[in-house]
């Protein structure tokens, strides 16, 4: 199977813990305040299906990334990057399938690659933690899922965490982020599926920091304040275009959603809006 997948963040407006923080009040403590932000990424992925049991996945992504800012000066600047993120390496593998495989178990492992820039730079000085393309580190990408299905329905459960291992050669680690993913599938005809998902993530803090990253500056520079937890609420559409051989192996899926709780180790920008788009065609 090839597939293209594009996805898109969107982030405005601060929040130290649960709740609110103005950029008056952030501007008290630090020199700029981040106001928004938007993150894009077009990956690539290729999977291949060894036996009906075990599949193996490559992911390339390739990030977009922009923030703006307010100084205590009053004045507003941009910032973007873009590049070549950290590639993926993954086997899932069937543990355990009734014969009708009204339910499935798979585990997953997986690695992530450090390919991604840690030295992303604007004017001379480098960017904050989350403006770089990469971690800089090898991740361990372990999961397990379970798979239900019956007449019209489908349902699951995954569990994914991303675990870092190391420092990365600017002095830090990206903290752990986990993942717990709960959805529902509803046929609704020969061509199409309507979807909901509810995703809780906890995202660790950053250990150590990098040098060049005065915390002073703003928070987005401040490793202790890059943490947090989220749930998210998400629907979804799965079309298959139709049943010509140029379209019958192929399939289209639009998901778009947004956090119902945030809390984060903050003054930190809140996510406000989340999409994706994935296009997978499978070779027979």
């Amino acid at each position: 199977m090839a597939a293209y997948e594009y996805d898109y963040e969107r982030m405005n407006r601060n929040l130290d813990g649960t709740g609110g923080i103005s950029e008056g009040e952030i501007l008290q403590n630090y020199f700029a305040a981040p106001t928004k932000m938007s993150m894009q990424m077009h990956m690539g992925m290729l999977m291949y299906a060894v036996t009906d049991d075990l599949a193996l996945m490559a992911t390339l992504p390739y990030l977009v990334k922009s923030m703006e800012h307010l100084t205590a000066d009053g004045e507003r600047f941009s910032e973007r990057t873009s590049g070549i993120g950290d590639v993926g390496l993954r086997a899932q593998y069937v543990v355990y399938a009734q014969p009708d495989l009204r339910h499935r178990v798979l585990l997953n492992a997986g690695l992530s690659l450090p390919t991604g820039s840690i030295n992303e730079r604007m004017n001379g000085m480098r960017l904050e933690y989350p403006m770089q393309l990469g971690s800089g580190t090898v991740s361990l990408n372990p999961g397990v899922a379970y798979l239900g299905q019956a007449a019209q329905w489908g349902w699951g459960a995954e569990f994914s965490p991303n675990l870092r291992i190391g420092d990365n050669d600017n002095g830090y680690r990206l903290g752990n982020d986990y993942r717990l993913g709960l959805w529902m599938i509803r046929r609704l005809n020969e061509v199409a599926n309507a979807s909901a998902r509810v995703e809780a993530r906890r995202v660790e803090n950053i250990r150590g920091a990098d040098a060049e990253l005065d915390p002073a500056d703003e928070p987005t520079k401040d490793a202790s304040l890059q943490g947090g937890k989220r749930l998210d609420f998400l629907v979804g559409f799965d079309l298959r275009p139709g049943q010509s051989p140029r379209s019958e192996h192929q399939r289209v899926f639009l998901e778009v959603g947004a956090p119902v709780y945030q809390d984060l180790d903050g003054p930190q920008l809140k996510t406000t809006f989340l999409g994706r788009l994935n296009w997978q065609w499978r070779f027979l």
